[in-house]
């Protein structure tokens, strides 16, 4: 019996990779059946017209269909594809990016104030040793 994620049957209700995969892939679906030029909607033509541009041998719709019922065989690529149809990379990115990239900046701000005080500080004690210094010396 094999013990991979991807070989499991979850329940519909469980927080699991396949249902996200199934959900992603009717988000898929809505969107080609959708689509605002109806001649794009079918499975073929939506393969052939929009996602061939992305691929050097074209698409094909076992592809699409396969990836519109979220099987994890599916290469990213042909997600990747259909979701830059969509138009949605860049929510995407700022989704999975936003919190972190404004943590990562925080750090930064944080870091160089403290580069700043410390250079303070350094220049203060430079100053009074060279003053201490002078004054014994001379």
């Amino acid at each position: 019996m094999s013990k991979a994620i991807f070989d499991e049957s979850p329940a519909p209700t469980d927080k699991h990779v396949l249902n996200y995969l199934e959900l992603l892939g009717s988000i898929l679906r809505n969107y080609r059946k959708t689509y605002p030029i109806a001649a794009y909607r079918s499975i073929e033509r939506f393969a052939e017209c929009k996602l061939s541009p992305y691929y050097s041998k074209g698409a094909c719709r076992k592809t699409l269909g396969k990836a519109e019922a979220g099987k994890p065989t599916v290469a990213v690529g042909t997600y990747a594809a259909v979701l830059h149809e969509m138009g949605l990379w860049p929510a995407i990115i700022n989704a999975l990016g936003s919190s972190t990239a404004e943590d990562v900046r925080y750090v930064e701000i944080v870091i160089n104030e403290l580069r700043k005080k410390e250079k303070e500080k350094c220049v203060e004690r430079m100053k009074k040793l060279n003053k201490n210094f002078f004054n014994e010396v001379g």
